[in-house]
């Protein structure tokens, strides 16, 4: 990382130079909110930054599967984007899968005999979908808990598992909460929800946890997460905190913590996991709670859970899953590799 540079910054130099260097649509920008750079694609073009074995595909899977990609994903920085190249071709590639049944092996210490599904902004069927088991109102990627990734596993014993993923670029936070905002989005207010009428009740964490219905804002428009939670935390960790995790820079966390959770409490897979992936320079993620006094979200976000949680956390960089998976000699893998860390400096 270039000297007195964020991640963010550096990321985006790196992006603009892939792009002058395989010469995608030169001097043709688009723009981002009303921003225009270097490393944004028109919005029309934004497949010319996925990679091209996987394109069609990819445009086909968010049709069939009614997917909302992210609204930013011309924009070559896009987290979206990054995933869908990391990821993606693993639903396809048998060698792909093999290689990722042995990095879950290693990282999740099972014994794991098949990949069973690897899917983009994942929503489970039925009473596991987003609005039913937290009432919340969206599609798979826009106004709803969508995992960016979700890795459906079988073991060899029989038993059977899932892991829901966030990934993470160049954000250097998990977002704050919607509801803790005297003004809201003009999506929630034509769901008729109403903007937060006190929100120093999100600095209460002791109020909070006593009296989740009095003090969380969530509740009040209808959303599940607290009562789905509130077994599992670890309430004296949580008095300890200034303010609710969600509140400014955990949110996402918290979100899917609860969509694992519920899943979990549902006894279809022995193993939930939710968790993180993640670009190993981007200290400022890793860090984002430190206002919280907890210095790495990868190991101090699960001690806000007790035993009784039946979702194991776990997390892992981009950079460890790419050199793992890169030392397959499949000539499609090496191909992905190529691409990758071309594209990310992996």
């Amino acid at each position: 990382m270039a000297r007195g540079l964020s991640w963010s910054n550096t990321a985006g130099i790196h992006q603009t130079n892939w792009r002058e260097n395989k010469e995608v649509l030169i001097g043709q920008n688009g723009t981002q909110n009303g921003v225009e750079k270097d490393y944004i694609l028109p919005a029309n073009q934004w497949l010319l930054g996925i990679w091209e074995p996987v394109r069609d595909s990819l445009d086909d899977y968010l049709v069939s599967d009614e997917v909302q990609a992210n609204e930013g994903k011309h924009n070559l920085k896009s987290s979206w984007v990054q995933c869908a190249n990391l990821f993606f071709p693993f639903r396809y590639d048998p060698h792909m899968r093999y290689m990722l049944r042995s990095f879950l092996k290693r990282e999740l210490n099972l014994d794991i005999s098949t990949i069973d599904a690897v899917e983009l902004e994942y929503a489970a069927p039925g009473r596991l979908a987003p609005k039913h088991l937290l009432n919340e109102r969206g599609k798979r990627g826009s106004g709803q808990t969508s995992p960016d990734i979700a890795i459906l596993f079988s073991c060899v014993d029989g038993s059977s598992g899932i892991y829901l993923i966030e990934n993470k670029y160049t954000e250097h936070h998990f977002y704050g909460c919607s509801a803790a905002k005297k003004t809201i989005s003009k999506e929630h207010l034509q769901q008729g929800l109403k903007p937060n009428p006190d929100s120093t009740r999100c600095r209460n964490v002791k109020g909070l946890v006593d009296n989740p219905s009095g003090y969380c804002h969530q509740i009040a428009w209808g959303r599940k997460y607290w009562s789905i939670l509130a077994d599992s935390i670890e309430k004296d960790a949580w008095r300890s905190l200034p303010y609710c995790p969600a509140f400014r820079d955990g949110y996402q966390l918290l979100r899917q913590q609860a969509l694992a959770q519920g899943i979990a409490e549902s006894g279809l897979f022995e193993y939930v996991y939710s968790g993180v992936t993640f670009d190993e320079r981007n200290t400022e993620l890793v860090q984002c709670l430190s206002d919280l006094g907890r210095s790495d979200f990868t190991t101090d976000w699960p001690k806000l859970f007790n035993d009784n949680s039946k979702v194991r956390f776990h997390s892992f960089t981009h950079q460890d899953f790419v050199s793992w998976i890169s030392r397959s000699r499949s000539t499609y893998i090496r191909e992905w590799s190529k691409y990758v860390k071309e594209r990310y400096d992996y």
